[in-house]
Protein backbone atom coordinates (compact mmCIF):
# COMPACT_ATOMS: atom_id res chain seq x y z
CA UNK A 1 0.00 0.00 0.00
CA UNK A 2 2.88 2.31 0.82
CA UNK A 3 4.38 1.79 -2.64
CA UNK A 4 1.00 2.61 -4.17
CA UNK A 5 1.17 5.98 -2.38
CA UNK A 6 4.62 6.58 -3.85
CA UNK A 7 3.32 5.82 -7.36
CA UNK A 8 0.24 7.96 -6.77
CA UNK A 9 2.46 10.88 -5.77
CA UNK A 10 4.50 10.46 -8.94
CA UNK A 11 1.36 10.33 -11.07
CA UNK A 12 0.08 13.48 -9.41
CA UNK A 13 2.90 15.28 -11.16
CA UNK A 14 5.27 15.52 -8.23
CA UNK A 15 8.94 15.58 -9.04
CA UNK A 16 10.96 12.41 -8.42
CA UNK A 17 13.22 14.36 -6.06
CA UNK A 18 10.28 15.60 -4.00
CA UNK A 19 8.76 12.11 -3.78
CA UNK A 20 12.14 10.69 -2.78
CA UNK A 21 12.46 13.20 0.06
CA UNK A 22 8.84 12.88 1.17
CA UNK A 23 8.93 9.09 1.45
CA UNK A 24 12.56 8.83 2.56
CA UNK A 25 13.46 6.51 -0.34
CA UNK A 26 16.37 6.59 -2.74
CA UNK A 27 15.67 7.94 -6.22
CA UNK A 28 17.06 4.72 -7.68
CA UNK A 29 14.52 2.65 -5.78
CA UNK A 30 11.68 4.92 -6.92
CA UNK A 31 12.85 4.75 -10.54
CA UNK A 32 13.04 0.96 -10.26
CA UNK A 33 9.53 0.89 -8.80
CA UNK A 34 8.29 3.08 -11.64
CA UNK A 35 9.93 0.88 -14.25
CA UNK A 36 8.56 -2.34 -12.72
CA UNK A 37 5.07 -0.86 -12.40
CA UNK A 38 5.13 0.29 -16.00
CA UNK A 39 6.22 -3.15 -17.23
CA UNK A 40 3.55 -4.90 -15.14
CA UNK A 41 0.87 -2.49 -16.31
CA UNK A 42 1.89 -3.15 -19.91
CA UNK A 43 1.60 -6.92 -19.36
CA UNK A 44 -1.87 -6.54 -17.86
CA UNK A 45 -2.84 -4.32 -20.78
CA UNK A 46 -1.79 -7.02 -23.28
CA UNK A 47 -3.77 -9.53 -21.25
CA UNK A 48 -6.92 -7.39 -21.41
CA UNK A 49 -6.49 -6.97 -25.16
CA UNK A 50 -6.69 -10.73 -25.58
CA UNK A 51 -9.89 -11.20 -23.57
CA UNK A 52 -12.94 -9.41 -24.91
CA UNK A 53 -14.72 -9.27 -21.52
CA UNK A 54 -12.01 -6.96 -20.14
CA UNK A 55 -12.63 -4.24 -22.73
CA UNK A 56 -13.43 -1.52 -20.13
CA UNK A 57 -9.92 -1.77 -18.71
CA UNK A 58 -8.11 -1.18 -22.02
CA UNK A 59 -8.49 2.60 -22.13
CA UNK A 60 -7.66 2.95 -18.45
CA UNK A 61 -4.57 0.75 -18.68
CA UNK A 62 -3.40 2.32 -21.93
CA UNK A 63 -3.33 5.76 -20.33
CA UNK A 64 -1.84 4.47 -17.08
CA UNK A 65 0.93 2.62 -18.93
CA UNK A 66 1.82 5.76 -20.85
CA UNK A 67 1.81 7.87 -17.68
CA UNK A 68 4.02 5.37 -15.86
CA UNK A 69 6.38 5.03 -18.81
CA UNK A 70 6.97 8.73 -19.32
CA UNK A 71 6.27 9.99 -15.77
CA UNK A 72 5.24 13.42 -17.01
CA UNK A 73 2.02 15.44 -16.92
CA UNK A 74 -0.69 14.09 -19.19
CA UNK A 75 -0.53 17.02 -21.61
CA UNK A 76 3.13 16.24 -22.40
CA UNK A 77 2.57 12.56 -23.25
CA UNK A 78 1.70 13.08 -26.95
CA UNK A 79 4.87 15.13 -27.39
CA UNK A 80 6.97 12.52 -25.55
CA UNK A 81 5.93 9.90 -28.12
CA UNK A 82 7.93 11.74 -30.78
CA UNK A 83 11.43 10.36 -31.30
CA UNK A 84 14.07 12.70 -29.92
CA UNK A 85 11.74 14.48 -27.51
CA UNK A 86 12.44 14.05 -23.81
CA UNK A 87 10.76 15.75 -20.86
CA UNK A 88 12.64 19.08 -21.02
CA UNK A 89 12.11 19.41 -24.78
CA UNK A 90 8.44 18.44 -24.43
CA UNK A 91 8.00 21.23 -21.86
CA UNK A 92 9.70 23.70 -24.20
CA UNK A 93 7.46 22.63 -27.08
CA UNK A 94 4.32 22.82 -24.97
CA UNK A 95 5.18 26.26 -23.62
CA UNK A 96 5.93 27.48 -27.15
CA UNK A 97 2.41 26.48 -28.28
CA UNK A 98 3.12 23.08 -29.81
CA UNK A 99 0.62 21.26 -27.64
CA UNK A 100 -0.35 18.31 -29.85
CA UNK A 101 1.18 15.92 -32.31
CA UNK A 102 -0.69 17.74 -35.10
CA UNK A 103 0.89 21.06 -34.10
CA UNK A 104 4.32 19.48 -34.21
CA UNK A 105 3.76 17.61 -37.49
CA UNK A 106 2.69 20.83 -39.21
CA UNK A 107 5.42 22.98 -37.71
CA UNK A 108 8.05 24.72 -39.82
CA UNK A 109 11.46 23.38 -38.68
CA UNK A 110 13.05 26.80 -39.18
CA UNK A 111 10.48 28.49 -36.93
CA UNK A 112 10.76 25.66 -34.45
CA UNK A 113 14.55 25.93 -34.18
CA UNK A 114 14.32 29.73 -33.82
CA UNK A 115 11.60 29.49 -31.16
CA UNK A 116 13.22 26.93 -28.87
CA UNK A 117 16.52 27.33 -27.10
CA UNK A 118 19.31 24.90 -27.98
CA UNK A 119 17.38 23.28 -30.82
CA UNK A 120 19.44 23.02 -33.99
CA UNK A 121 17.83 22.98 -37.40
CA UNK A 122 18.77 19.33 -37.98
CA UNK A 123 17.09 18.30 -34.71
CA UNK A 124 14.01 20.35 -35.59
CA UNK A 125 13.80 18.60 -38.98
CA UNK A 126 14.04 15.21 -37.27
CA UNK A 127 11.39 16.07 -34.70
CA UNK A 128 8.97 17.34 -37.34
CA UNK A 129 9.61 14.30 -39.58
CA UNK A 130 9.08 11.94 -36.65
CA UNK A 131 5.84 13.71 -35.69
CA UNK A 132 4.59 13.46 -39.29
CA UNK A 133 5.37 9.74 -39.36
CA UNK A 134 3.63 9.16 -36.02
CA UNK A 135 0.59 11.16 -37.12
CA UNK A 136 0.44 9.22 -40.37
CA UNK A 137 0.60 5.89 -38.50
CA UNK A 138 -2.17 6.96 -36.13
CA UNK A 139 -4.34 8.15 -39.03
CA UNK A 140 -3.81 4.86 -40.87
CA UNK A 141 -4.78 2.87 -37.76
CA UNK A 142 -7.92 4.96 -37.31
CA UNK A 143 -8.81 4.61 -41.00
CA UNK A 144 -8.43 0.84 -40.72
CA UNK A 145 -10.75 0.84 -37.71
CA UNK A 146 -13.31 2.93 -39.64
CA UNK A 147 -13.12 0.54 -42.59
CA UNK A 148 -13.67 -2.43 -40.27
CA UNK A 149 -16.70 -0.75 -38.70
CA UNK A 150 -18.26 0.11 -42.07
CA UNK A 151 -17.69 -3.28 -43.69
CA UNK A 152 -20.72 -5.55 -43.70
CA UNK A 153 -20.08 -8.80 -41.86
CA UNK A 154 -19.86 -11.86 -44.11
CA UNK A 155 -22.01 -13.87 -41.72
CA UNK A 156 -24.85 -11.30 -41.64
CA UNK A 157 -28.20 -13.12 -41.59
CA UNK A 158 -30.48 -12.27 -44.47
CA UNK A 159 -34.23 -12.52 -44.80
CA UNK A 160 -35.46 -15.84 -46.23
CA UNK A 161 -36.96 -15.73 -49.71
CA UNK A 162 -40.76 -16.07 -49.75
CA UNK A 163 -42.57 -18.15 -52.29
CA UNK A 164 -45.17 -16.26 -54.31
Amino acid sequence: MYLALVLFSLLKDLNLWIVSDRFQMSRGFIQSLLSSSSAFCSCVLHFTEELEEFWPFRALLTELTRRLSYCVTSELIPLMEVAGVMEARAKQLYNAGYKTLTHLANADPAVLSNTLENLHRKQANQIVASAKMLLSEKAAALQEEVDDLLTLPKDLPSAPLRAL
